[in-house]
């Protein structure tokens, strides 16, 4: 017998979805029923992403960089081929960007920032707007940070760039409702490949890392699965009252 799942026969466009959360985000969704598109600027973890999900009739992997039209306009063409529809549209691909004090921080830089995390998520929501409105009651997820909520060392221009997308979800909630919702989650730290990297660039790991967590109450990266789940329910039906709301997942980062 068929294991009905949370969001079975839902079509989801994952971004990011060649490692750490988005990897994560497409398995659950997989997991649950749902048939993807994937995309990623890294083409080989993308396709080992798009493998570890299953066969060819539950997903499409276009690689490509998120911050160019051209990527957005190619994975919401490929939803319509394959599938004719999306339900679903998680931006999960972001950069925490070189990292260091804000004196020391290029133009160069901060644009690459903002570009990433906040201009690619206003252009797969815009590209992906006929189709998600096509299903019926499209749902978007935008990864923001709970550096959009407090201050975070050493990270004034991924600070702003999460921010940022808070706007982003609020006001794409009230021009889209009711047909489509959109919300964003903001976690705090996540075991993934790119923080560990961010991490290794500072000559005392440690000592960053305590300022990463030490205001979490849990005192610990999340896994990226533990972050997934809260994708999952907002993508899913269970959530339809849900819309312009933004979602802490920070291990009680903003409690105190």
């Amino acid at each position: 017998m068929h294991k009905i799942g949370r969001v079975d026969g839902k079509v989801v466009v994952v971004t990011g979805a060649a490692s750490g959360l988005g990897r994560a985000t497409a398995l659950r969704l997989a997991g649950e029923g749902a048939s993807l598109v994937l995309t990623d600027v890294d083409a080989r973890g993308l396709a080992a992403t798009a493998e570890q999900v299953g066969g060819a009739n539950r997903v499409v992997a276009i690689p490509g960089d998120i911050t160019e039209e051209r990527t957005s306009a190619a994975v919401v063409a490929a939803a319509d081929q394959a599938f004719g529809a999306i339900h679903g549209l998680c931006n999960v691909a972001g950069t925490l960007g070189a990292g260091g004090p804000l004196e020391t921080c290029s133009l160069a830089q901060f644009d690459r920032v903002m570009s990433i995390n906040c201009r690619a998520q206003m252009l797969f929501i815009r590209d992906a707007i006929p189709l998600l409105k096509r299903s019926g009651r499209g749902s978007i997820v935008n990864v923001a940070s709970v550096g959009a909520l407090v201050a975070l060392p050493m990270m004034a221009a991924y600070c702003a760039s999460k921010a940022a997308v808070l706007g982003l979800t609020r006001a794409a909630a009230l021009e889209l409702a009711p047909d489509i919702r959109c919300n964003a989650i903001c976690p705090g730290g996540i075991d993934t490949p790119m923080a560990q990297a961010f991490l290794a660039q500072f000559p005392d790991r440690q000592e960053m890392l305590g300022k990463l967590v030490g205001r979490q109450l849990l005192k610990r990266f999340a896994t990226p699965e533990e972050v997934a789940g809260l994708l999952l329910f907002l993508v899913s039906d269970e959530s339809v009252f849900i819309t312009g709301a933004v979602l802490p997942i920070e291990a009680g980062h903003t409690a105190w």
